[in-house]
């Protein structure tokens, strides 16, 4: 159950990264909201990839409970908060 837990830990943080980076060339010139709020443009296959990414992601640590305990959580966090870092990178180009 270890490999698979891993597997889709790092198929959540794929498709999360997948989807912050078409949703950033989507909007190239505007900022996207962080926590709440709609960009301007939103690709629909991005909130696809994006509830993928969180099934997966707790699914795996799920998965992997049994394992390593409490870690599991700790690598969801850093799974999900990839794309959150490319969020913090696209926005920081609008300030002034």
């Amino acid at each position: 159950m270890f490999t698979w837990g891993l597997s889709l830990l790092f198929l959540a943080a794929v498709f999360g990264t997948l989807s912050m980076v078409r949703l950033i060339a989507a909007n190239p010139d505007s900022p996207l909201p962080m926590w709440q709020g709609r960009p301007q443009r939103l690709p629909q296959f991005t909130i696809i990839l994006r509830g993928l990414s969180g099934g997966l992601g707790v699914f795996g640590v799920f998965l992997l409970w049994s394992e390593i305990g409490f870690w599991s959580i700790l690598l969801l966090i850093v799974a999900l908060g990839i794309p959150i870092v490319l969020n913090l990178r696209h926005n920081r180009r609008f300030e002034a």
